[in-house]
């Protein structure tokens, strides 16, 4: 465990609710756009659903008080969407994606920044 303290039990939630929230985006645009787009068919999805697996398995021990391995998981998640992004040719829709992205940042932001809450607002 680090010197850093650990989020808030609202943090937590938040954090959880925007991995959640990305996750959903992914799953958007999995099912409705890539199935769609053929141009994209041959960039393989694993490294980023594996991170995503990845980080969903350690929600519960967040949730127990061991944030650091979804905090490690979301960051490896962040970094697989990117890379993803970047292979992706530039005419598939993005919309879903850039969703997700924004999403995984606000959970790694608010797991990151203990005793902050909601839009940068510190817990009273």
């Amino acid at each position: 465990m680090s010197d850093q303290a650990a989020p808030s039990g609202e943090a937590l939630a938040e954090a959880v609710a925007a991995f959640d929230a990305g996750n959903h985006a992914w799953g958007r645009f999995r099912h409705f756009v890539l199935s769609a787009e053929p141009s994209a068919a041959g960039i393989s999805t694993r490294p980023l659903r594996d991170a995503l697996r990845e980080a969903a398995i350690c929600v519960p021990d967040a949730q127990a008080g061991d944030y650091l391995p979804l905090l490690a998981a979301l960051r490896r998640t962040q970094a697989r969407l990117v890379e993803y992004l970047s292979a992706l040719p530039p005419s598939v829709p993005r919309v879903e994606l850039d969703q997700a992205a924004e999403a995984f940042a606000e959970a790694i932001e608010l797991l990151d920044a203990p005793g902050q809450v909601g839009a940068g607002g510190a817990e009273p």
